[in-house]
């Protein structure tokens, strides 16, 4: 019976030790297999970089070519200065009726329409395909004015935004220009001639790509910040395996 007892126990002690290696094996596989999926996220990363840095190199390209044919322009009337195209400079502000861009010393696109012998507070702009239509600005701001027979309103955001990109897709196509009441009555339509959407695309377009160079600049700070966080986490992995 001691001898059954004995058998009964050595096998027992050779059940746990053979449980505690397979236990041990098991988290060294996990471990070397999280370390290489924590090596594959680096390297992928570190492409991301590479493939921001070329954008960013890429689009500085593309705004300095844009740029050739904008002038900064600063008047003492004006709260900032703002980027408008040079063959413009002379013909904005505007007198008579019309629509065009530029760009804020913020950075943001903004369209500026006015109506001779009318008022209005929003604006749309058909397309063959689809329409766009602007905020509404109230007279009462001081973005709505009115001087000389001419009502002048100044648009920004992502409406704004929406019409220049409609215009910049569409600038050789049919574009009209409605000049809209609060009430929503459309007091008078406008066709936008080849130069005025020439001008307003132009516009768009380095706006556009100021925008995207900023993004991919701003990128890369935040993914070089994931592959330090994450080359921290592997060489403290690395370490307690040497320990």
């Amino acid at each position: 019976m001691k001898f059954i007892k004995y058998c009964v126990l050595l096998s027992g002690i050779a059940l746990m030790m053979g449980g505690c290696v397979s236990k041990t094996s098991n988290n060294n596989e996990v471990k070397e297999e999280y370390g290489h999926t924590l090596e594959d996220s680096i390297k992928s990363i570190e492409v991301e970089i590479d493939s921001c840095r070329s954008q960013v190199s890429l689009l500085s390209d593309q705004v300095g070519v844009w740029m050739r044919d904008f002038t900064n322009v600063s008047k003492p009337r004006e709260a900032g200065s703002y980027l408008i195209m040079s063959s413009w400079v002379n013909r904005y502000p505007l007198t008579s009726t019309g629509l065009v861009a530029r760009i804020n010393d913020n950075g943001q696109f903004e369209l500026i329409a006015a109506l001779s012998g009318g008022t209005f507070e929003a604006v749309s702009v058909q397309a063959p395909e689809e329409t766009a239509v602007s905020d509404n600005v109230p007279n009462d701001q001081a973005l709505n004015y009115r001087a000389n027979g001419l009502n002048t309103v100044l648009f920004t955001g992502e409406k704004a935004d929406a019409i220049g990109e409609l215009i910049s897709d569409n600038e050789l196509n049919p574009l009209t220009l409605s000049f809209i009441q609060g009430n929503g009555k459309v007091v008078k339509t406008w066709k936008i001639s080849s130069e005025y959407a020439k001008m307003i695309s132009y516009t768009w377009l380095l706006y556009s790509n100021k925008m995207a160079l900023a993004k991919a600049q701003a990128k890369i700070p935040m993914l070089q910040e994931k592959i330090k966080i994450l080359r921290i986490h592997h060489n403290g992995m690395t370490q307690d395996e040497t320990e």
